[in-house]
């Protein structure tokens, strides 16, 4: 019966909200620092323009219910925004959002398309094609990576889009990834961080099986160069590694990324790991930005050993008092460590294996609170895998309170 509640509740433009009774569990945490489920869905579904625009997608398999997970998140002016990447056929938009809620769990929020559905329209080049990440920055700019390319969905080059918050998200520029930074076949732009020095700078992961590597887009050359060193590769030794049942057999490349916060007179440090390892890795941004180093093999000295995690990761993000939170995949759980003590020091702050099935992307805002997504996303992001509709949650936004702000503040 529910299952038939999820799909008519499609030809009303509306969702069916099914009970969940999954409680999030916190141990060593007081009240308001206890993760919270603000969103949950047990499936995607959007704000279409009329019941005409959604049944013609609904039935030419434009939209597939099954297929839509969301990936990147960030917040800013009242809003959530998501990353859809397109893993599989019948995503009818890459980029969305729901509204900020101030207390309880809202379930089965529609999307709204970002900045508009023409924006979104797939196997238009000039349009967003299947972004897995974004970043915002301090004056209301959203950067927007538009680079993956694991499948057919799309034949376009891999492109930078800034989009202006404060004017309805209308776009400011564009920059298009050369093929040899970043492949328009078998590319895989992961995540980024903003650097506000130099007339601005973007760090990009690309998670690519074929070329993966470290991108840096300089917004005042409007140009961009790519690093590569066998410390951006996989681990062999920490694969095979398991995630509510489903094992994670892919030798993964760079995947999480996270910048240190401003010091005065000291250089930030960009810090980097494989999603398949365990070794966490760092850099000083003065060497990603000085483009004639990263054509020598001078730059691969820089490169520090910092420690190894408690299990394999995703995301990672540094908060304004530099502490960096990551994910932990097989153990379903929130690791933080702060940068300026041994990586001994760290420890888990959350884990629940009922509620946090591969958390992935970190956002911050100015509040205070701390905000990750956890998605099943092993279960979209593999074409042999069968998704269906059920009554099980599969993706929930937590929030966490932590009295600090972004590592741009």
């Amino acid at each position: 019966m529910r299952r038939v509640c999820n799909y008519f509740s499609f030809l009303l433009l509306n969702y069916c909200a099914f009970p969940d009774n999954d409680r999030v569990i916190v141990g060593r945490t007081h009240a308001k620092n206890e993760f919270e489920v603000i969103h949950q869905w047990h499936f995607l579904n959007y704000t279409w323009p009329t019941s005409l625009t959604y049944n013609y997608a609904f039935n030419n398999i434009h939209y597939i219910p099954e297929n839509n997970a969301p990936t990147g998140i960030k917040i800013y002016g009242g809003k959530i925004f998501l990353s859809i990447p397109r893993f599989r056929p019948g995503i009818p938009a890459t980029l969305a959002y729901v509204s900020m809620i101030d207390g309880g769990t809202r379930t089965n929020e529609l999307l709204q398309p970002y900045p508009n559905w023409e924006l979104n329209i797939n196997r238009n080049c000039e349009a967003l094609q299947s972004v897995q990440s974004m970043e915002i920055d301090r004056q209301g700019y959203m950067w927007v990576i538009d680079g993956v390319r694991i499948n057919e969905e799309t034949q376009c080059p891999a492109k930078l889009l800034i989009l202006d918050l404060k004017n309805h998200g209308r776009m400011v520029h564009r920059h298009i990834f050369p093929n040899e930074i970043a492949l328009a076949k078998g590319g895989f732009l992961n995540d980024l961080v903003l650097d506000d020095v130099g007339g601005g700078y973007a760090y990009i992961t690309d998670n690519s099986a074929i070329d993966p590597g470290l991108i840096v887009y300089s917004l005042k050359k409007d140009r961009s160069w790519k690093l590569r060193d066998p410390r951006m590769f996989a681990e062999p030794q920490a694969a095979d590694f398991i995630v509510n049942g489903i094992p994670t057999t892919n030798l993964s490349p760079i995947d999480g990324i996270a910048l240190s916060p401003s010091r005065h007179n000291k250089e930030k440090e960009l810090f980097f790991c494989a999603l398949t390892g365990l070794n966490l890795y760092s850099i000083d941004t003065s060497v990603l930005r000085n483009e004639s180093m990263s054509r020598s093999d001078q730059w691969r000295k820089r490169i520090n050993l910092i420690g190894q995690k408690e299990s394999q990761s995703d995301g990672l993000i540094i908060d304004s008092s530099g502490n960096l939170y990551y994910t932990l995949l097989p153990l379903n759980g929130i690791g933080r460590w702060n940068i300026k003590t041994p990586i001994a020091t760290s420890e888990i702050i959350f884990k629940n294996d009922k509620t946090m099935i591969w958390p992935d992307t970190f956002a911050m805002d100015e509040k205070g609170y701390l905000y990750v997504i956890s998605n099943n996303i092993n279960q979209f992001i593999n074409p042999n895998f069968k998704v269906v509709i059920t009554d099980e949650v599969k993706f929930r936004i937590f929030r966490y309170f932590t009295g600090t702000k972004s590592y741009m503040y």
